[in-house]
């Protein structure tokens, strides 16, 4: 206490109130060190009676269980932080000690369990824990996202729910019915239904809770979706509801996997859920279990609305099936700091979402309109509301950061950031900065990035971006900047799609890549870093490294006024692909009243702003716009490139390029990120080339930070 006590001022001098809190407070008392307050939201309630003035709430160390969102709403100058260096952890999950580990007690259950593991299989039984068990849901391409179901998660370590096979998947056998396909308005078809060839699924003896999933049209359209039954003798499997596409066969990426079968616990991590009886089956590893975490919070653990100069920093965010932190109507609000990690949603998200009329898990890619101002507290449909509804305002807030913060473990995605008007092109200047994402699609596999940003003038920078079978960057609107990136082994599962992503609308204008370190996108299927997809214009990419960079590094689908300039190419198979696409298989979105038509009158692209900021934009129509032209590729390196170019070279202005099979002067050419020589020949070979800031690209945390 006599340390505390000389604490105190120190941390006083910061603020002119502080707030204690302590996980063996009670909300009766004063919210001092003395008598710390006990929950967060008696803290924040007692913040508000200083609404004029400096308030810190200090945490002290422990674990803060919610069983509620922590609301804060219209506060100014608060910071929420542990207090010294206590580590400090906000979960929405309840903690079970090990002992409720019980062998399994329902006889249906046990005879379908695998002979060899039988003995070492658990149940949790949480009927009576206060947390309502939450079943799979649909998840995928096309969906709303939502949190996830209810989690396991051990020794700090996620568990798995089981599935077959472990550690792959199998091909969709002949397709008997595609099932409905929401996606062209196709209704009444009948449930999908697909044979397969393998033994195993005809040894199930129940698919009571069992799921499938995988992608079942195409490479970048995951699902997952319930089983309706089995038919051993034809061997066929029926689902429960269509997919957005329905139901294909033929094509590499056409595959799937089963989950959720008792049948299939045969690995130590394993679990099925049952939430009919409340329970979980749980395969143990071996050895001593410290904690039990089963998530149940579906709301986010902190909400920020209408705040100014808030800042939350240096907790751990997890255990939860909702997101980590909320944002809206913010101004130089700040996540800091922060570790956010296993959670079954996205991570934080800056800015309204929307949801789709009625059931939120139906198959639908229209924005529901019943909501025109958004939804706030989640992520939802808001990928379709942005496709359909180009001047949706998330009412994001601006100046708003996210920095030096840890994100892993995420369900689906790292941060949704929004920010600004498109309708005005007012810029958000709101960020994420300097934060390590990885492992960020446990659950909803594509389209849910390392970070999603849209709007107008928002900004990523100096982040490391890896490991996910999907995209890095998904990006909407206009101005932002991307900029001292290390992004790596991302779209490692899907097909056609790229690390950093966006399409579709010419009016999305004004963006820039710069700086960024791209390399090590490996997949056995097609894959971009920088993708320019479906007639998508200006952008302009600067000093960026492309090594081993996917199969087809960069792709401009189509577009016109993209920049390449003074980047580097290293041991790739095709450097960049140029296609005409708008003149033949995509034609139809340039037609008389098509999409792109639609998309450049709802912004006025010929008045103001947009005809000011984009002088070019106006002459769209002009000429030719089916065929790409103003893009250029000018002062770039291409090393060890099979081929420079796939497309015609008429469709892109080529100037001052050096293509060298020898090292044109790199310290390691195994490394280039290690630089160059002071004497390189490419300074020789490209006119004003200027080296890369190499030593700034990627997150500067030191690694140790968790």
């Amino acid at each position: 206490m006599f340390c505390l006590a000389v604490l105190l001022p120190a941390v006083a001098m910061m603020a002119q109130h502080v707030i204690v809190v302590s996980p063996r407070g009670n909300d009766k008392g004063k919210g001092t060190v003395a008598a710390p307050f006990a929950t967060l939201e008696r803290a924040v309630s007692e913040a508000r009676r200083y609404a004029a003035d400096s308030v810190e709430i200090r945490l002290r160390g422990g674990v803060y269980a919610l069983r509620q969102t922590v609301e804060v709403k219209e506060c100014a100058h608060l910071l929420i932080a542990p207090y010294g260096g206590e580590k400090v952890a906000v979960t929405g999950s309840i903690r079970l000690h090990p002992s409720r580990l019980k062998p399994v007690t329902d006889k249906a259950v046990a005879d379908r369990l695998q002979a060899a593991v039988r003995q070492q299989i658990r149940e949790i039984d949480l009927k009576d824990e206060g947390c309502e068990l939450t079943g799979l849901s649909p998840k995928g391409f096309g969906r709303a996202a939502l949190p996830s179901w209810s989690e396991l998660f051990v020794d700090g370590v996620p568990q798995r729910i089981a599935r077959w096979p472990n550690d792959t998947t199998v091909a969709i056998g002949k397709v008997l019915c595609t099932g409905d396909i929401p996606r062209d308005k196709k209704y009444g078809i009948g449930d999908p239904v697909f044979e397969y060839a393998e033994d195993r699924p005809s040894e199930w003896k129940s698919v009571e809770n069992a799921w499938i999933a995988g992608y079942f049209a195409y490479g970048y359209a995951d699902d997952l979706i319930p089983i309706r039954s089995i038919d051993t003798q034809k061997k066929t499997i029926t689902t429960a509801e269509p997919t957005l596409y329905g139901f294909r066969s033929g094509s590499p990426f056409h595959r799937w996997y089963a989950l959720n079968l008792v049948e299939e616990i045969d690995r130590p991590g394993e679990y099925v859920i049952d939430p009919a009886k409340g329970k979980m089956y749980y395969y143990p590893p071996e050895g001593k279990i410290g904690e039990l975490q089963v998530s149940c919070l579906g709301t986010p653990l902190f909400s920020f609305i209408g705040c100014r100069n808030v800042t939350l920093r240096g907790l751990t965010l997890e255990y939860s099936r909702g997101m980590g932190v909320y944002m809206e109507t913010s101004e130089h609000t700040q996540v800091d700091s922060c570790v956010v990690r296993n959670l079954g949603y996205v991570g934080v998200c800056i800015g309204r979402g929307d949801l789709p009329d009625g059931n939120p898990t139906a198959s639908q890619h229209s924005a529901d309109m019943s909501h025109p101002e958004g939804v706030p507290g989640v992520v939802g449909n808001l990928s379709a509301r942005l496709y359909d509804d180009r001047l949706f305002d998330r009412k994001a807030g601006r100046y708003n950061r996210v920095s030096n913060c840890l994100f892993y473990n995420l369900g689906s995605g790292g941060v949704s950031l929004g920010g600004g008007q498109r309708a005005t092109l007012t810029a958000g200047h709101n960020g994420v900065e300097n934060c390590r994402i990885w492992n960020f699609n446990r659950i909803e596999r594509s389209y849910r990035p390392g970070v999603c940003i849209d709007g107008v003038g928002n900004r990523v920078a100096h982040c490391e971006i890896h490991t996910a079978p999907s995209m890095a960057i998904l990006l909407h609107g206009n101005d932002h900047l991307i900029e001292y990136c290390d992004i790596h082994h991302v779209c490692q599962e899907v097909d056609d799609q790229g690390a950093v992503y966006y399409g579709r609308d010419p009016s999305e204008l004004g963006n820039r890549v710069r700086y960024c370190y791209f390399h090590d996108l490996e997949s056995k299927h097609r894959v971009s870093t920088t993708y320019h997809d479906d007639g998508a214009c200006g952008m302009e990419v600067t000093g960026c490294l492309y090594y081993k960079a996917g199969t087809l590094p960069v792709l401009i689908g189509g577009g016109h006024d993209n920049i390449y300039r003074n980047n580097i190419f290293v041991d790739v198979p095709l450097a960049i692909h140029i296609d005409n696409r708008m003149e033949n298989w995509s034609r139809s979105t340039l037609d008389e009243g098509g999409i792109f038509e639609q998309r450049l009158s709802t912004v006025g692209f010929d008045r103001p702003p947009y005809a000011a900021a984009y002088p070019s934009l106006p002459d769209y129509w002009k000429g030719q716009p089916r065929v790409p032209h103003g893009n250029r590729v000018e002062g770039n390196l291409f090393y060890r490139v099979k081929k420079v170019l796939f497309g015609e070279s008429a469709w892109a202005e080529w100037s001052n390029n050096y293509v060298t099979v020898r090292n044109p002067g790199f310290k390691n050419p195994d490394c280039p990120v290690e630089g160059f020589l002071p004497d390189a020949e490419v300074f020789r070979q490209i006119h004003g080339f200027a080296p890369l800031p190499f030593e700034e690209m990627g997150c500067r945390l030191d690694l140790s930070y968790d």
